[in-house]
């Protein structure tokens, strides 16, 4: 479907941000563009064709169009119709992550419910931008792609980079409402049963993995589950449930007079050595840099 990746630990890089008020007779430019572009319509219709797909966008639609790809209108915008749009590139990579990043090589984007503190791990995810979104009550999301055309026309200082962050938000905010849990809910048996599986592991933090143990919770062949798991989720149980033990040790050296030692045997480390490390693969520093950097009250 021609979707933008963008990477979490970066946000878009924009370019320009602009209004159109069409005419009679006004058809969406044909061409091949550089950089990305959101189209939000406000009132009216817009047609547009990318690569032979044609797409009608009503009020209260927002629409991505991918750079690289060919674009062109023919017929089907309404004289009178309203938009705001972004152009945008997909943005620049943490220090942490190859320059150059292979599409489909960055783990699906997963919302952590639980965590307190976050590692460069945590950012190291792909937000798939949904292709064509349709807002029920516009009015809010409305008002904020107003105030970020007004934010480009005043130009403050260091515009550019508000411009960026809060494009980020905006995205953020599309993405969540096509995701809306209450309009969105998984329904399947296997998202249920998934849904359930990552509750058991949260839940479970001061223990081992025990396949056994799952095995007999949830009356399901594990291989099966790991495969599901994987599958909906992004990560596998046993990553899944070593990300979230860490994030738990990293409240417990944050918020408590608890040691390294201390905390790694009430995990059931192996030993402080072996916690360090794999403390330090998701935190991105090991514990004794984690606890020189905190902010004590």
């Amino acid at each position: 479907m021609n979707q933008i990746r963008m990477h979490t630990g970066s946000f878009p890089l924009v370019r320009d941000v602009g209004m159109t008020l069409t005419s009679e007779g006004w058809v969406h430019p044909d061409r091949i563009t550089d950089f990305n572009v959101f189209i939000f319509v406000i009132k009216g219709q817009m047609q547009v064709v990318e690569e032979g797909t044609e797409y009608i966008l009503r009020a209260g639609m927002g629409f991505f169009l991918k750079s690289g790809l060919h674009h062109l209108g023919t017929a089907g915008t309404i004289p009178g119709t309203s938009t705001i749009w972004i152009h945008f590139s997909e943005g620049l990579q943490d220090a942490h992550v190859p320059e150059r990043v292979e599409e489909g090589s960055l783990q699906p984007f997963q919302a952590s419910r639980t965590y307190k503190v976050f590692g460069p791990v945590d950012y190291r995810f792909e937000l798939l931008l949904p292709k064509l979104v349709e807002l029920q009550e516009p009015a809010s999301f409305i008002s904020k792609v107003k105030d970020l055309y007004e934010l480009y026309c005043s130009a403050p200082l260091f515009g550019h980079v508000l411009l960026s962050i809060k494009t980020m938000e905006l995205f953020l905010d599309l993405y969540r409402l096509h995701h809306d849990p209450e309009r969105h809910r998984m329904t399947s048996k296997s998202d249920a049963v998934v849904r359930k599986l990552a509750l058991y592991l949260e839940e479970h933090w001061e223990s081992l993995l025990e396949p056994d143990r799952i095995r007999a919770e949830f009356g399901l062949n594990y291989r099966y589950m790991s495969t599901l798991f994987k599958t909906r989720m992004g990560i596998s149980i046993f990553h899944y449930h070593e990300r979230h033990r860490i994030h738990k040790a990293a409240e417990l050296l944050k918020s408590t007079s608890m040691n390294i030692s201390e905390v790694s045997d009430k995990l059931k480390y192996t030993s402080p050595y072996y916690f360090s490390r794999v403390f330090k693969k998701v935190m991105g520093e090991a514990p004794s840099v984690y606890i020189r950097n905190i902010y004590r009250m």
